[in-house]
C-alpha cells in the first residue's frame, strides 16, 4: 500500500531523492485537480443539454386580458373514458400575474376568484 502511495517514509526506504518524491507528489496533486476540474465542466455540460432538452418542449403562452381560454381539468387525467372531456370553460381572462398566475372570469361574468396556474390553460 506504501508503495503506491509515494510517502515520505517509502522515499526514505527506498532511497530516493526527497526533491523527485515532492515533484511526482506535486504532479499527482496537479492531475487530481486536473481531473476534478474536467469532471466539474463534464457536468455542467450534461446540466445544459438536459435543461435545454426539457425547455424544448415547455410551450410558452401569453395571456393578455380579455382573452378567452379553456381551463384542464386534471381530476380526470386518470379516467380512460373516450366521451368525457377534460377541458372546463370557456373563462375570460381577467388579470395576468407577473409569477404565471390568471384570474379567470365565467361566461356570466361573474367576478368569482377563480386563481389558476398559467399552464393549465
Amino acid at each position: 500500500m506504501e508503495f503506491e502511495i509515494k510517502t515520505l517514509r517509502t522515499a526514505l526506504t527506498v532511497n530516493l531523492d526527497l526533491t523527485d518524491a515532492q515533484t511526482t507528489r506535486l504532479q499527482q496533486i496537479q492531475e487530481l485537480d486536473e481531473k476534478r476540474l474536467d469532471s466539474i465542466h463534464q457536468t455542467t455540460m450534461i446540466q445544459q443539454q438536459r435543461t435545454r432538452w426539457h425547455d424544448k418542449a415547455i410551450k410558452h403562452k401569453q395571456f393578455q386580458k380579455g382573452n378567452w381560454a379553456l381551463l384542464y381539468d386534471s381530476r380526470f387525467k386518470n379516467f380512460q373514458e373516450k366521451l368525457r372531456t377534460r377541458w372546463l370553460g370557456p373563462y375570460e381572462i381577467d388579470v395576468v400575474f407577473p409569477n404565471g398566475t390568471v384570474r379567470l372570469l365565467t361566461i356570466d361574468g361573474s367576478r368569482t376568484p377563480l386563481l389558476v396556474n398559467g399552464y393549465r390553460l
